[in-house]
């Protein structure tokens, strides 16, 4: 049976970026790649849970915002969302949705709203990108990202997300896999050998890094691995501070992943650095980034984000406290605070996380910073219960998408700092967790929104508030 066919206008986008529209019985319609304003003919599925899911058939008005699209894949990879829709209104609708999240504070407090904070390259701003290997039934190669509905591969020739290196490695990869005709992982059946790509770069240091990630169901041998090297070069038209590794990941049900790296070519690390403005003073932090390190991904976009957080700070009246930096993750922010305060004790979940902000602490020597390895809410139970513990003055909170926990608030409120600095790059948890927080004696004062993520819908947002009790 045919699929039924209807003429819809969009009217806004949903907190994912995708366009929405009413049928005439009220019904939400859901349809990817849709812009606000335009009319469109839509292909509906079966409505389910309260909305139908749609696919344009054909754009019959577009939108005024809505521009062709640079990538030839745009509609139908997973990787962007809005490159189809001018960066003017990308940004108009970002900003609308912290609007929406704060529209309280906004209409009945002093809070200090800024402008969004755009980005200034809105293409090949990303340091990082990890795309997958795949197969069909015909075994057709695929080698890219992950394809829009999440299920299959979108075969890539060029990212533009990212350098121009990283499609060119991609297109050598691709070849050389050709050559030693492996199979690619089955995520589904948990069989092949090919996994993923990941390529990184150090944008202020041209540091590159390509991590090759496979199963244990077979190996590389020698000439398979000094044929991969070659591609990789060649791709890249130069060895210089190039670090080339082999990932070997060990996955089975009911057993922990476990990892074995070895160093194919080059050095152990590459470096990226950061440049953070203060005042009129400019600080560098260099970094060590290896195969699993979490680093921000658009370097540039979070050299402004903490030069804004930062200036956001009294520092002369921080400058004999200690700070907490909970969530720490690598202890980036925590880092450059250091600089200013009296002792910075920060708090990450994450092992690994945790071992590399401990490298990096000292390749930036830095001795007043203590890194806890642990859950927030048991970690600050832990400290409240110590009579002598030092409040801190200032905490600051860059939390996952989810936000905080209850437990983690209460012991924030229990230990009552008179700032708190709160990261986030979800506005509606964010603003949910501020919700308790000044009805329990903190007024925000401040927020600045980021874009650190152009050609989607992703939003980071900056938040100051003050004790007033």
């Amino acid at each position: 049976m045919a699929k039924k066919q209807l003429e819809i206008n969009i009217e806004k986008f949903n907190e994912k970026g995708v366009g929405i529209a009413f049928n005439g019985n009220g019904t939400k319609i859901v349809i990817s790649r849709a812009i606000i304003g335009d009319k469109i003919l839509a292909e509906l599925n079966k409505k389910r849970k309260g909305y139908i899911k749609a696919r344009i058939l054909k754009v019959i008005e577009p939108s005024k915002n809505r521009i062709n699209p640079k990538c030839k894949s745009f509609e139908i990879c997973g990787g962007c969302s809005w490159q189809n829709l001018e960066y003017s209104e990308q940004l108009k609708q970002k900003e609308k949705l912290v609007i929406k999240n704060f529209e309280d504070y906004i209409k009945k407090t002093n809070l200090k709203l800024y402008p969004i904070f755009p980005a200034k390259e809105i293409f090949e701003y990303r340091n990082k990108m990890e795309f997958s290997f795949s197969q069909n039934q015909k075994k057709t190669m695929y080698l890219g990202l992950i394809m829009l509905g999440g299920r299959f591969v979108v075969d890539i020739e060029r990212c533009f997300l990212a350098n121009e290196w990283f499609s060119n490695v991609l297109k050598e990869v691709k070849t050389w896999w050709e050559r030693c005709d492996f199979s690619a992982y089955n995520f589904f059946n948990g069989e092949g050998f090919l996994r993923t790509l990941t390529l990184k770069e150090g944008k202020n240091t041209k540091d590159k890094m390509v991590v090759l990630t496979t199963s244990t169901s077979t190996t590389l041998d020698e000439e398979q691995k000094r044929d991969f090297i070659s591609s990789i070069i060649k791709a890249i038209g130069s060895d210089n501070n190039l670090s080339i590794y082999l990932n070997e990941q060990r996955a089975k049900k009911g057993e922990k992943t476990t990892f074995e790296l070895t160093k194919l070519f080059g050095k152990d690390f590459i470096k990226e650095d950061l440049y953070i403005k203060v005042d009129k003073s400019k600080i560098k932090l260099s970094f060590q980034i290896g195969p699993h390190s979490f680093f921000q991904p658009n370097t540039i976009q979070a050299q402004n984000l903490y030069s804004l957080a930062i200036n956001y700070l009294n520092l002369e009246e921080i400058k004999d406290k200690v700070i907490f930096d909970l969530y720490s993750g690598t202890g980036t922010i925590g880092m450059i605070l250091a600089k200013f305060v009296k002792k910075v004790i920060a708090i990450e979940i994450n092992q690994d996380s945790c071992n590399q902000a401990k490298d990096n602490l000292k390749l930036n020597n830095i001795n007043n910073f203590e890194m806890i390895n642990g859950d927030v809410s048991l970690i600050l139970d832990e400290i409240l219960k110590d009579k002598n513990f030092e409040k801190p003055h200032l905490i600051v909170i860059d939390p996952p998408r989810g936000g905080l926990s209850l437990e983690a608030i209460e012991n924030i409120l229990k230990i009552l700092p008179k700032n708190i600095l709160y990261i986030s790059c979800n506005p509606k948890t964010q603003a949910r967790d501020i919700k308790i927080l000044t009805e329990n004696g903190y007024q925000l004062k401040i927020l600045h929104p980021i874009d650190q993520f152009a050609q989607t819908f992703h939003i980071e947002n900056i938040a100051v508030l003050e004790n007033t009790l």
